[in-house]
């Protein structure tokens, strides 16, 4: 129930693609978002902004989502009723 409540602090404010994107679009996509969050320039500004870059993974956010939408539902109604 805890792991389903606080995943969205894991993935912050995800990037999604549609169904059906070709693996190596997804590898392509992936790879550009993870160099740029390595981008020394792009941190550089980011630091100017006071902005927190915490990148996470996309293999990562992918198996998280997953593992949230095989949560059994009376775990997620308990963590619904324990958020209200």
């Amino acid at each position: 129930m805890l792991r389903m409540i606080f995943a969205r602090q894991v993935m912050g404010r995800p990037f999604v693609a549609p169904p059906g994107v070709p693996a190596e679009r997804i590898a392509a996509l992936r790879k550009a978002f993870m160099d740029t969050m390595a981008d020394k320039d792009f941190l550089a500004d980011c630091e100017k902004m006071k902005l927190e870059v915490a990148p996470v993974p996309g293999e990562k956010v992918e198996a998280l989502v997953k593992e949230i939408y095989a949560t059994p539902p009376e775990v997620a109604k308990q963590a619904a009723a324990a958020l209200k």
